[in-house]
């Protein structure tokens, strides 16, 4: 292996619990080779086709301004996950493949295992240049031992924004949730002086749920590693989240870098000779559409409602006025309802499984997004200057919901007050996903979608609040933009 040179080497090792932490840090890493470093990205076999998509095409499809005389490179480095050793289906390698919560301790059994053959490679001479700094996903603790024998900085990557971040410190620190009684009691988390935060015990994120399939042996050598490392990498950019990078830099003494939105990495159009059949029928059927018409309606990789909110979703999206482009994931118990409800492709079109999202919230006919809050789709719509309805079902979601709603003013909550089950929490609630019944009804949901698609004076002022966002976030990753300065700063902390 060479030894360390003025060129920064950055090693990233993407969580692969959900394709939302994945897609991400494969964009940091074309972010940071844009700026002329060299990228090693290490993932699993399953997950290695997905990453390399996203960066093979770096040259033809980053739409940002480079320095002068940049040339990084990116190697994706696929690592054998060993789930049949643990116990788990071959191929099973992220968390959205897992069969039932029993799977989760096998996975992250598995995910240690992993760790010690990345490790070893980055030791190897089968890795050409010696790393400079690692950039590790939340989960992948074995990384600080790895950057510490390697004399190399650790930078952790949650996916979470600043604010839920900084929510996140202070409720270990100050543990206001330990004094609250019943779940549906609200917990104070004051971290932006000019904003009510309020959350109730049910809401807040995992870290401090009563009890996870995680465990909380498992949440404690997380927040260890979080504890630990020597900086913070977030997608989002200083001038969204109201001074939550430099309250989150202060409250734990570390390095926080926002180099987002990263999504902005890759053009928003697609190549219509390079579109799956299904990502093009989506787009052509925008075309179709007139200017801010349709409601677009996403709850991310991992969202999976019950099937009796499901179907109250699905009336509402069916009688509202306007053209609907539903992802729908989770469906097979109801398939023959989804079928019968849903045959008229013209007022609603359902895309099972996946959809370009980035393209979709960029298209002149998308006037509004329904979102279950997830921070890098939360980033992709301000990015898109989309005003959102927001859906939260677990995770920091609702943390993100507030920021949405009462901090930045660019969205209409829904009105949901309990997390959904998933497969970290699942088992911890009496009975099966099959009888929980529907918190919201059709109408609250219709009542949601006609405050976000409104006409009127408060719909136009979060209309524009969504475009001043939309104009800062391109800002941001601009020559001289914060994210812009702050790769720069990165890249030269590691060399």
């Amino acid at each position: 292996m060479e030894s360390a040179t003025a060129d920064p080497h950055f090693v990233l090792v993407p969580w692969q619990g959900s394709i939302s932490h994945i897609i991400p840090m494969t964009d940091i890493g074309r972010l940071l080779a844009s700026h002329g470093a060299a990228v090693t990205i290490m993932t699993t076999p399953a997950n290695a086709p997905l990453v390399q998509s996203r960066v093979e095409d770096l040259a033809t499809t980053t739409p940002l301004p480079l320095p002068p005389g940049t040339a990084g490179t990116i190697t994706v480095t696929a690592i054998p996950f060993p789930a049949a050793e643990a116990g788990l289906p071959e191929g099973c390698e992220r968390m959205d493949h897992l069969r039932s919560p029993a799977d989760v301790p096998r996975f992250f059994a598995a995910n240690r295992q992993f760790g010690e053959a990345v490790a070893r490679h980055c030791r190897s001479e089968a890795m050409p240049r010696r790393p400079s700094c690692v950039v590790a996903g939340m989960c992948h603790t074995w990384t600080l031992g790895m950057a510490r024998e390697l004399g190399v900085p650790c930078y952790i990557f949650h996916g979470f924004g600043a604010f839920a971040l900084l929510c996140i410190e202070y409720l270990y620190k100050h543990r206001p949730h330990e004094a609250v009684s019943s779940a549906d009691e609200l917990v104070n988390i004051p971290v932006l002086p000019a904003f009510d935060c309020r959350l109730s015990r049910a809401q807040l994120p995992t870290h401090f749920a009563p009890s996870t399939t995680m465990g909380g042996g498992r949440m404690q050598e997380i927040r260890e590693f979080d504890v630990a490392v020597d900086g913070v990498v977030v997608n989002s950019f200083q001038e969204l989240e109201h001074g939550s990078c430099e309250l989150l830099a202060a409250a734990t003494g570390k390095t926080v870098v926002a180099v987002g939105p990263v999504s902005l990495c890759r053009s928003p159009t697609l190549d219509p000779q390079a579109m799956k059949d299904d990502a093009r029928q989506v787009m052509e059927w925008l075309d179709t559409k007139e200017t801010k018409s349709v409601v677009y309606v996403s709850f991310g990789s991992a969202g999976c409602m019950p099937p009796a909110q499901l179907m109250q979703l699905g009336m509402a999206l069916a009688s509202c006025s306007w053209p609907v482009v539903w992802v729908v994931k989770g469906t097979d118990d109801v398939k023959k309802w989804l079928r019968e409800s849903f045959n008229d492709d013209s007022k609603c079109l359902v895309v099972r499984g996946w959809a370009p999202q980035v393209p979709i919230l960029a298209h002149h006919a998308v006037g509004g997004f329904l979102t279950h809050c997830g921070w890098g789709s939360t980033l992709e719509a301000i990015a898109a200057g989309m005003p959102m309805a927001t859906w939260p079902l677990f995770a920091e979601q609702f943390l993100n919901e507030r920021l949405i709603v009462d901090v930045l003013g660019v969205g209409v909550s829904v009105g949901v007050t309990k997390p959904t089950e998933n497969v970290l929490t699942a088992g911890t609630t009496n009975g099966s996903k099959a009888d929980v019944e529907a918190e919201v009804g059709m109408e609250q949901v219709a009542k949601a979608l006609e405050r976000l698609m409104d006409q009127g004076d408060v719909g136009e002022q979060r209309r524009r609040k969504a475009q001043e966002l939309k104009a800062k976030a391109n800002g941001a990753l601009e020559k001289g933009g914060s994210s812009y300065m702050n790769l720069e700063k990165l890249i030269q902390c590691a060399s």
